[in-house]
C-alpha cells in the first residue's frame, strides 16, 4: 500500500482527490479535521435535530413501553336515584 499525503477543504462534503489517482482503484481514506471549533457546531446543531432526539428517547425501551391499552370504550354510568 502507498501512501499520498495531501491536504483539502470539503465542500459540500466532498474532497477532490489528486488526478494522479486513477479511477476504480480501491483507496483508504483517514480525514483528520485542524479546526475542532467545527465539528463541535456541526454535533451541537445535530443534537438539537427532532429526529435525533426523538431516536435517542426510544433507547433503552422495549415494544411493551410503546404498546397501547386496549379500549374497552366507556363504562356504564351508574346513576344515583
Amino acid at each position: 500500500m502507498q501512501a499520498i499525503e495531501f491536504e483539502a477543504v470539503a465542500q459540500n462534503h466532498l474532497i477532490r482527490i489528486p488526478e494522479n489517482i486513477p479511477d476504480g482503484v480501491s483507496i483508504r481514506v483517514l480525514v483528520l479535521v485542524n479546526d475542532k471549533i467545527a465539528i463541535q457546531k456541526n454535533t451541537l446543531r445535530e443534537s438539537n435535530d427532532v429526529k435525533t432526539l426523538l431516536t435517542s428517547v426510544m433507547e433503552g425501551l422495549e415494544d411493551s413501553d410503546f404498546e397501547r391499552p386496549r379500549d374497552f370504550g366507556r363504562e356504564q354510568p351508574e346513576w344515583d336515584f
